[in-house]
């Protein structure tokens, strides 16, 4: 009897490491398989950016920008990486990219440097959970493009679940390069890395993130975890799927410490796990995504409060949701309290002091339905404004409104509001 209980264990021991072994050459092959993939932008600073491309052929690749300076590398090879250096900020250039066994499309493509002071106004496009090749997702890119007419966008930021449905090298290009083609020309994709995305290993391959400051803000050493500062807004991308989000870890203190010296008007955080969602995940289930929207919120958000945070926004939950501003609410739905936690009761309209000043009150916003959008309840108290609608946020940043649009796919805005530092206090209070 031992021997055959013996026998059976040994025989399952082998089959899990089999499937262990198996699985990790699945993962392994989706992460690192090589895929032709078109030039496209990355490290964008104040005085360079980076440019990168992957070519069948092994064959030395040049860029050629502004008035026909030309920068070649020096060896052949297949993954081409080139960085454009001592560029002046605030700037725009044009620029082609030379790889001979390439049909490369140079048509129209530029680029901007980060700006060093404040601008009168730029725009800033948010997708969220974009990653489903579908007709639902280009309906949500041509609506905001409709929208938005001859307005130049800047910034494009990307909150996760990049490419459905694990994040491999063929659907980031299937489902991010390919259908975002011209917009990736132009735009530097700020993504953040998302559930479906850390199926794979690919996203930290496919993507540079500043380590070191580049960008602005203080150094993180990770490129889980950055801030960006462009303008008058500085940008805190943090990495909620991967990275420890406890009270105590390397990307809390390092947020700490970045927020505390920052001198923009404005201050927006992204990250993909909403804290506040009662839509296809709900952040009162502490087993929901392992947890990762519970320590969000009783982690993360308690930080960015402190320090004057404007606007948050977030993913992984497949619809619209939007508070109004609000603050210090680090419970479940069933411990929000009006009185308690709301700045102001207005719909759209919110004012702020341009100071910044802690738990001075944020607006929370869940946009996880770019390119899917799920049936659910969508009835957390803090988060009147919420429904099953594809679409994409559009950002309007000037020194001292930031106005928010949501665009559905149907070049319809369907909820808009605007945060004003310039207002008296009466908007503030309103109740």
């Amino acid at each position: 009897m031992f021997k055959w209980i013996k026998h059976i264990a040994v025989t399952l021991l082998a089959l899990v490491s089999l499937y262990g072994v198996g699985r990790l050459a699945v993962v392994s092959y989706g992460s690192y398989l090589f895929v032709e993939r078109q030039p496209y932008l990355q490290m964008q600073t104040q005085n360079s950016i980076l440019i990168k491309w992957q070519s069948d052929v092994k064959e030395i690749g040049c860029v050629v920008y502004g008035d026909d300076k030309k920068v070649c590398e020096d060896t052949p090879t297949s993954y081409h990486h080139i960085t454009l250096k001592d560029l002046k900020p605030s700037t725009r250039y044009n620029y082609k990219v030379l790889s001979a066994s390439m049909n490369i499309d140079n048509a129209n493509r530029h680029f901007e440097t980060l700006y060093a002071n404040s601008l009168n106004e730029q725009f800033i496009w948010v997708i969220g959970d974009s990653g489903k090749l579908c007709k639902a997702q280009d309906n949500v890119y041509q609506s905001m493009l409709h929208v938005k007419g001859d307005k130049e966008l800047n910034l494009w930021l990307l909150l996760g679940d990049n490419a459905y449905r694990s994040g491999t090298q063929e659907q980031f290009n299937a489902s991010l390069f390919e259908p975002y083609k011209e917009i990736v020309k132009t735009l530097i994709p700020w993504a953040i890395n998302g559930n479906h995305d850390a199926r794979r290993w690919a996203m930290y391959d496919i993507f540079e993130f500043p380590q070191n400051g580049e960008s602005g803000g203080l150094a993180s050493g990770s490129e889980e975890y950055y801030a960006i500062e462009s303008g008058n807004v500085h940008i805190v991308m943090l990495d909620s799927e991967q990275a420890d989000t406890s009270k105590d870890s390397k990307m809390a203190q390092w947020l700490e410490k970045d927020l505390a010296q920052v001198k923009k008007p404005w201050i927006i955080a992204a990250f993909h796990h909403p804290p506040y969602s009662d839509g296809s995940h709900k952040s009162d289930n502490a087993r929901d995504s392992w947890g990762r929207m519970t320590r969000v919120r009783e982690n993360i958000i308690p930080i960015l409060e402190k320090h004057g945070v404007d606007l948050v926004l977030s993913g992984h939950s497949h619809g619209y949701e939007r508070s109004k501003l609000m603050r210090k609410h680090y419970g479940t739905s069933d411990t929000f309290n009006p009185q308690e936690h709301l700045i102001s009761n207005a719909d759209h309209n919110y004012c702020k002091s341009p100071q910044k000043s802690a738990f001075d009150g944020a607006i929370y916003n869940v946009i996880g339905s770019s390119s899917k959008a799920d049936r659910a309840s969508y009835k957390h108290p803090a988060l009147p404004f919420s429904s099953r609608t594809l679409g994409s946020l559009l950002l309007h940043v000037s020194p001292t409104k930031l106005h928010v649009d949501f665009i559905d796919d149907k070049d319809q805005i369907v909820d808009t509001y605007t945060i004003d530092k310039s207002c008296t206090d009466t908007i503030r209070r309103e109740k």
